[in-house]
């Protein structure tokens, strides 16, 4: 999916304990400042278990930096398939 940078969440800052779920980045959109933070629109995972519902959102470039590992969207899909209920829509 062109301008969707797809990432697997971490439950640890070391990125050894996979969340089973997948942050969807729209990086077309742009990034923007909230409380001095850089931040991007994003699709992800409204709670912390595997495959989880998503919602939009905003995520902190901070946040996919030091609890996110980006991976391929076949691997996104394998991983995250809710995910891709939405983004799959025409």
């Amino acid at each position: 999916m062109n301008g969707i940078r797809f990432y697997l969440e971490f439950k640890d800052k070391s990125k050894r304990k996979p969340g089973g779920t997948v942050v969807a980045v729209l990086v077309l959109n742009g990034s923007y400042w909230s409380s001095s933070t850089i931040c991007y629109e994003a699709i992800a995972a409204v709670f912390d278990w595997p495959n989880a519902p998503v919602a939009g959102t905003g995520v902190a470039r901070d946040y996919l930096r030091q609890k996110c590992k980006r991976i391929s969207e076949a691997n996104a899909r394998t991983i995250h398939p809710a995910l891709f209920e939405g983004l799959d829509q025409p």
